[in-house]
C-alpha cells in the first residue's frame, strides 16, 4: 500500500489516520497531483495508492481531535497548539512531511511527545517549529513595507515558507490598502479586491512591480527620512538601545530595515529643517 498525501496540514492529518490503520505503508507526499504523478513516475513504485488531502475538506480541527484527543499537552506558555505546531513545522525548509506523519502516529495521541523533546526526532522537529515561529516574529518586528504606487509592499528574505503568514498579518494591520509580500519570483497579495484581484492571491513578483509602476510613486518614506534626519540630535542617540531595537541579524528583512541598521552603525546624515522645507 502507498499512502500519497498532500504536504498540507489536512493532508498530514489524513495521512496519520491512514498510516495508523496500515503502518507498513509507503509514504509519499507532494504539493499537488502533478508533483505526485512526477514522483511516482520517477520512483517506479507500483501498488495500490491511497491518495489523501488533495481535495481539501477544511476539517483540520475535527481531524486534530481524532488524532490527538482532548488531552492538554504539557508545553511552555509560548508553544502553539498541535494544529499550529504542524502548520509551522511544514513551513520549515528542511521539514520531511513523511517523517512528521511517523512522529505524530508514534505519539499515540499523547501530544506531550511533540513538546518534551525526549526523542531525537521529536527534539529536532520541535526546534524546526520554533525556528519558523521566530522567523515570522522577526518579520513582523523588522520587515518594513514601503508604499509605492498605492501598494504597501515588502521584499522579504527568509528560507522558510512564511510569506503568506506575513501577508495576512499586514492585511490585519492595514485593512484599507493593498499589501504585497514578495519572495523570490512570487508574491502574496492581500486586500487584492482593492486593485481588481482576488482578496488574497499569489501572483508573480513582476506583476506586482507592473502594478506599482502604473501609478505615481509615493515619496512618503523618503520624506519621513529627511524630516527625521533634520530633527535628530546625534549627541542624544542611545547607540546601545538602537542596536538592540534593530539587530544586525534582522537587517536583511527589508530595504527599510537595512537603511535603519545603516543609521545605527554609521550615524545619521546631517541636514537641517531647511532641507525638509
Amino acid at each position: 500500500m502507498i499512502i500519497a498525501f498532500r504536504s498540507s496540514v489536512e493532508g498530514v492529518l489524513l495521512a496519520c489516520l491512514a498510516f495508523r490503520e496500515d503502518p507498513g505503508s509507503e509514504l509519499i507526499f507532494a504539493s499537488d497531483v502533478g508533483e505526485l504523478k512526477g514522483k511516482l513516475d520517477l520512483s517506479g513504485i507500483e501498488g495500490e495508492i491511497n491518495m489523501v488531502g488533495f481535495d481539501p475538506s477544511y476539517r483540520s480541527e475535527s481531524l486534530s481531535k481524532e488524532i490527538f484527543g482532548k488531552s492538554k499537552p504539557r508545553m511552555a506558555r509560548f508553544d502553539p497548539d498541535p494544529l499550529r505546531y504542524v502548520d509551522l513545522l511544514l513551513r520549515h525548509k528542511e521539514c520531511d512531511p513523511a517523517g512528521l506523519v511517523r512522529l505524530l502516529v508514534s505519539c499515540n495521541g499523547d501530544t506531550d511527545g511533540l513538546y518534551s523533546g525526549k526523542g531525537k526526532i521529536a527534539k529536532r522537529y520541535y526546534n524546526y517549529m520554533r525556528e519558523v515561529g521566530k522567523a515570522y516574529e522577526r518579520l513582523c518586528m523588522f520587515a518594513r513595507p514601503e508604499l509605492k504606487g498605492g501598494i504597501l509592499s515588502v521584499v522579504i528574505d527568509t528560507p522558510h515558507d512564511i510569506a503568506d503568514m506575513f501577508c495576512r498579518w499586514l492585511v490585519r494591520k492595514n485593512p484599507d490598502v493593498p499589501v504585497a509580500v514578495i519572495k523570490n519570483g512570487s508574491a502574496w497579495v492581500g486586500n487584492g479586491d482593492l486593485i481588481g484581484l482576488d482578496r488574497v492571491a499569489k501572483i508573480t513578483a513582476s506583476f506586482v512591480e507592473s502594478l506599482r509602476s502604473t501609478s505615481t510613486s509615493d515619496d512618503v518614506d523618503e520624506l519621513w527620512d529627511l524630516y527625521y534626519n533634520s530633527q535628530m540630535i546625534d549627541s542624544r542617540r542611545n547607540h546601545g538601545l538602537a542596536k538592540k531595537m534593530q539587530p544586525k541579524s534582522s537587517a536583511s528583512m527589508s530595504k527599510m530595515s537595512k537603511r535603519d541598521r545603516y543609521k545605527v552603525e554609521r550615524g545619521i546624515a546631517g541636514c537641517t529643517l531647511d532641507s525638509f522645507a
